[in-house]
């Protein structure tokens, strides 16, 4: 699948690949491990797996506001599969393309499932967003709407029947790339939301040296996600699902104009679910104002 493109010299094939990156531009990497029965179904179709190994890795690369620019990855499989080698292939081959990716080598070996993948992109210099930089009085915003991938995994693995919409967010994760580069100079700090909002705000707060207060009326959800849980589960599982993929980001409250200017050319919507104060650590109200006990929120991989 590797091939040379303006930023790859020399793709796979040697010891190592050779990048070029522009002098007025900084590098932003990142990697991700997805493993059989962690972060996808045993068993999963591998277009699925190929769509969530893309995107978890690019929407690390949408919260730095970079631009995707190449990428390697590591394959351990049981067994060299050729028809889930194609089908792997096939989706991997359209996203590469779809995002601009270039695939400059990796490895394979045997062993059980596991997709290894390091992502690198661009950003002009000193416009990388960061965790850092969120001050009291700045609101709190997220992009598109929350929960929908954990009821559909919830759905794919008991078997029940659920909407295509919420499979499609837990399957196939799109990074919000676009949304990312426009948030450059407007900003104040972002995250991406891999492991719940209350978790990943917590991050961006503590690197912030800040605390939060979001309310769980604005926390947005699908018409899909509440027509199946109803309103209040909706939005509580919003606050805590993870693997929906979407920006959390904090701006200057003077920048409305700027926010519903960004919601508009986007086509996405962007809703301001609270605000940063001094202090630290993510309190939530309640729909009466009260403010609500979320203990440890989030996924942990060893707890």
């Amino acid at each position: 699948l590797g091939k040379n493109s303006a930023g790859v010299v020399l793709g796979p094939g040697d010891d190592c690949a050779v990048l070029s990156f522009p002098d007025s531009e900084e590098v932003c990497a990142s990697t991700d491990t997805l493993i059989e029965g962690v972060h996808f179904p045993e068993n999963c179709d591998a277009s699925v797996v190929a769509s969530r190994l893309v995107g978890a890795n690019l929407s690390d690369l949408a919260a730095m506001g970079a631009l995707p620019h190449s990428c390697l990855i590591a394959l351990t499989m049981p067994e060299a599969e050729k028809n889930w080698l194609s089908e792997f292939s096939a989706t991997l081959t359209d996203l590469l393309e779809k995002h601009g990716l270039a695939l400059a080598g990796g490895n394979i070996s045997k062993g059980s499932l596991s997709l290894t993948m390091t992502v690198l992109g661009t950003v002009p210099v000193g416009q990388a967003l960061t965790r850092i930089g969120a001050r009291p009085g700045d609101i709190v915003c997220v992009t598109g709407t929350l929960g929908d991938a954990r009821k559909g995994l919830n759905d794919l693995l008991s078997g029940l029947e659920s909407s295509k919409y919420l499979t499609s967010r837990y399957c196939r994760p799109t990074p919000r790339l676009e949304i990312g580069r426009q948030l450059r100079g407007l900003a104040t700090a972002v995250i991406d939301i891999s492991d719940g909002l209350i978790a990943d705000l917590s991050h961006l707060c503590q690197a912030s040296q800040v605390g939060a207060l979001i309310e769980l009326l604005s926390v947005p959800v699908s018409d899909d996600l509440v027509s199946i849980l109803g309103d209040l589960e909706a939005r509580s599982s919003g606050l805590t699902a993870g693997d929906d993929y979407e920006l959390c980001f904090t701006l200057p409250a003077a920048c409305s104009k700027e926010l519903n200017s960004l919601a508009m050319s986007s086509g996405l919507p962007i809703t301001q679910v609270g605000y940063i104060k001094t202090g630290s650590g993510v309190d939530v109200l309640d729909y009466e104002g009260n403010c609500l006990d979320v203990g440890e929120s989030g996924y942990r991989h060893f707890s």
